[in-house]
């Protein structure tokens, strides 16, 4: 499961019943570190000076601030590709849509459920000098399928990956695999040099085969990440800029203060950051960076009776959590799977916001528990509060726990929460959703729920022979989660950049990539 963005939301008012474990930084330490950075920023002139991009290949220094921080170039235990995708790439590449797949280092492919065939970019070398080959693809797939991450699932179908030749690789299925092409151009199947792995030095001298290598000469550690331009990348005209520094604060507030001082481009911001940006001459963007929802893990406890579940989900009013946290910027959805993606019905009604029809379906539950416990983290306290204020309405009482990010991420999934709200991962479809939420051991399904009804229709839909098939059981995998309201409050999580408009533009993001930009699209224009 994938938890990526902090909150956008400022707030921090207090109540008797959450719990708070953990103490955050200092503002000192913070003011220390912040000060390290801006002189270390300051003392750059690159992106000043830089000419603007022809189109002819990249020119000119981006510099970049966000709050997310770096400890290594590990490609299988980041919740993010906010560094990762600078210096490695897939094998396929993601349109900004979030899910149109477009070819990087592998040109063509097929799949059938028996097999997948890949033909590779001839040409292409790592970072050190090795031959990017079917050899190395091998390699790559090898290491992911044999090292415990939450992205070896997704190789579990896999039965054997051969080089055919040096630009062909042959990936024999034991079972139908659809999800897997998808999964092939996301975040932890990026391809790392051979001889990085062999010798052990990958993570603290990263070798892929993208636009930029890293700079290690410019780098100072905790604060600025740099790269530099690959003087021997494949496609040199499809780059923007020729350098990125990425400047680590984690006050949004003072990141945006230097991004009007003039010492970063483009920085990752709150949307009254980005109301204020626009303001100030500035500009801001937003995307929809992942698709929030209630998580009910203890469908066997709590959340065990049907009515209790839906009576929940009328209770929500996921509206709320846009306009008070995400600045109104965002959609609410009926379903999880998105329109164009296999599982998705047009005629599912979901659960809409019908407080009469929740309270309705509560008294109708009778024994259920009146009260519960959601986690979630410091910075997602409106939210969670918003969600607690929404349940007391029906008479159900939520009690909150909100640690700080890290303790979060390593504990909500230890089976001893119920529930939290935020996103499972992917939206390629109904597969990859049961695999990450409803499979006995998906990575969102910590207390091993038993689904029988879902795991009977993925099994359906792997055994289908006709597309037309696999879209029927698929579709009864999204009619059951619907009917048995085992998910619902769906919502885009949104995530939002400001930047300098005499210096950079083009700043596009990725549905569903968050906590980064398409580095490579942004233009130096000053």
């Amino acid at each position: 499961m994938t938890v990526n963005e902090r909150s956008t939301s400022r707030r921090r008012a207090g109540s008797a019943r959450t719990r708070t474990p953990g103490v955050r930084s200092g503002g000192a330490l913070l003011a220390t570190a912040l000060a390290v950075t801006l002189t270390a920023c300051g003392g750059t002139k690159d992106s000043a000076g830089a000419p603007k991009t022809s189109g002819d290949g990249p020119s000119g220094t981006l510099r970049v601030g966000t709050n997310q921080q770096f400890d290594d170039w590990d490609t299988v235990n980041k919740q993010n590709s906010t560094f990762s995708s600078l210096v490695y790439e897939p094998l396929m590449s993601v349109a900004p849509d979030g899910f149109t797949l477009k070819p990087q280092l592998a040109t063509s492919w097929k799949e059938t459920p028996e097999r997948i065939e890949l033909t590779l970019r001839s040409g292409v070398v790592f970072h050190d000098g090795t031959p990017f080959d079917a050899a190395a693809v091998v390699k790559n797939l090898e290491r992911i399928k044999s090292s415990p991450s939450q992205y070896r699932s997704q190789l579990d179908a896999v039965k054997t990956i051969t080089a055919v030749d040096a630009t062909h690789v042959r990936i024999d299925l034991k079972q139908a695999a659809p999800s897997l092409i998808n999964n092939l151009a996301r975040l932890g199947m990026f391809m790392v040099s051979p001889k990085a792995l062999a010798d052990g030095t990958w993570k603290t001298k990263p070798a892929g085969t993208g636009p930029w290598a890293f700079d290690a000469a410019k780098t100072t550690k905790g604060l600025r990440t740099a790269v530099k331009a690959f003087d021997k990348y494949y496609d040199k005209k499809s780059v923007g800029p020729a350098n990125v520094e990425i400047t680590q604060i984690n006050d949004p507030d003072s990141l945006y203060n230097a991004l009007r001082a003039g010492q970063l481009d483009v920085v990752w911001t709150t949307p009254p950051l980005a109301s204020r940006a626009d303001k100030e001459g500035l500009k801001s963007t937003w995307f929809p960076s992942v698709l929030w929802h209630l998580q009910m893990y203890d469908t066997e406890g709590v959340f065990k009776d049907r009515k209790y579940r839906q009576a929940i989900c009328h209770a929500m009013n996921p509206q709320d959590y846009i306009d008070a946290a995400l600045g109104g910027k965002g959609k609410t959805h009926l379903q999880r799977i998105p329109e164009g993606q296999p599982g998705y019905d047009a005629a599912l009604g979901g659960y809409p916001f019908d407080l009469a029809k929740a309270k309705k379906l509560l008294s109708e539950a009778g024994s259920a528990p009146k009260s519960f416990t959601l986690i979630s983290y410091d910075t997602q306290r409106t939210i969670a509060e918003l969600f607690r204020s929404q349940m007391e309405k029906i008479g159900i009482e939520v009690e909150l726990e909100l640690p700080n990010f890290p303790q979060f991420l390593s504990t909500y999934q230890n089976g001893k929460y119920p529930a939290s709200i935020l996103s499972d991962g992917s939206r390629s479809g109904a597969y990859d959703y049961y695999n990450r939420k409803f499979a006995p051991t998906a990575p969102g399904n910590p207390l091993k729920a038993q689904y029988p009804e879902l795991t009977a229709a993925a099994e359906e839909g792997l055994a289908a022979k006709t597309p037309d098939a696999r879209e029927t059981a698929w579709k009864k995998m999204s009619r059951i989660v619907n009917d048995e309201a085992l998910d619902c409050g769906y919502f885009d999580y949104s995530g939002f950049w400001a930047y300098n408009p005499k210096k950079v533009d083009n700043i596009v993001s990725t549905t569903n990539d968050v906590a980064v930009f398409r580095y490579k699209d942004a233009k130096i224009v000053g």
